[in-house]
C-alpha cells in the first residue's frame, strides 16, 4: 500500500535524525539553553528553525547517497564505507565519554527561528551520520530513494530533528543539574551504539 510506504518512510527519516542527533552537541545544548534564559515560546521557535536547516542536510544526504546507489557496484564500497564510518564515530565517542568537559552552548542574540536555521545549519556534524544511515537503509532494500518517497523521508528527519530538540528542551533543567556526567554517559551510550551497527553491517556483509 503506497500510504504506508510513504509512512514507513517518515518514520524511517524520524529514526535516523533522532539517532544522529543524540550526541549533546551546540544545536541540542543551545535549544536546552533558550529555554532555561528566554522561555518555553523562544525555545519552541529555535527548534523549529533547527529542523528547517536538518530538512536541507537530510536532502543533500539522501540525494548523494542515491547518486552513489545507482550502480549496484558502488553499493558495497558504500556499505564499507558506512562501516568505517560506523567505527570512527564509536571511536569518536568513546574518547568523548573518557573526557571531562561541558559543551558551550552558542550565546548569540536573535530571532529563535533564524537562529534555529543558521545555528543548525552550520552544524555540518549530522550529515555524515545522516549518509551512513541512509546507506544502510538502502542496503537493506527499506529505502526507496524516487520521488515521493524521498521527499516523505526527508520530511520525516524535520520530524526527527525537531522531536529530538525538544526532549532536550523538556530536559533543560535536569542537563543544567547533571552537567558532564549526562555528556560522558550519553556519549557512551553512543559508542556502543555505532559499533553494534558496524558488526551489524559486517554481518550483513559477510553473511
Amino acid at each position: 500500500m503506497p500510504l504506508m510506504t510513504y509512512l514507513n518512510h517518515s518514520l524511517l527519516g524520524c529514526v535516523v535524525t533522532m539517532l544522529a542527533m543524540l550526541l549533546p552537541g551546540m544545536v541540542n545544548v543551545t535549544a536546552a539553553r533558550e529555554y532555561l534564559r528566554r522561555g518555553a515560546r523562544a525555545a519552541w521557535r529555535f527548534n523549529l528553525g533547527a529542523s528547517v536547516a536538518v530538512f536541507i542536510h537530510a536532502y543533500i544526504a539522501i540525494v548523494f547517497a542515491g547518486l552513489l546507489a545507482r550502480e549496484p557496484a558502488y553499493l558495497s564500497y558504500l556499505r564499507q564505507g558506512a562501516v568505517l564510518l560506523f567505527l570512527a564515530l564509536s571511536a569518536f565517542f568513546g574518547l568523548q565519554a573518557l573526557r571531562k568537559q561541558t559543551i558551550q552552548a552558542s550565546e548569540q542574540k536573535g530571532q529563535p527561528l533564524l537562529k534555529g536555521f543558521f545555528v543548525s545549519l552550520f552544524n555540518l556534524v549530522n550529515i555524515p551520520g545522516m549518509f551512513a544511515l541512509t546507506t544502510v537503509l538502502r542496503a537493506r532494500d527499506l529505502l526507496i530513494f524516487a520521488s515521493p518517497y524521498r521527499f516523505f523521508y526527508v520530511a520525516g528527519t524535520a520530524v526527527g530533528a525537531f522531536a529530538m530538540l525538544s526532549l532536550y528542551t523538556l530536559a533543560a533543567r535536569r542537563i543544567e543539574q547533571t552537567g558532564p556526567a549526562f555528556y560522558q554517559r550519553l556519549n557512551a551510550g553512543l559508542s556502543g551504539l555505532f559499533l553494534l551497527l558496524a558488526l551489524m553491517q559486517v554481518g550483513q556483509m559477510w553473511g
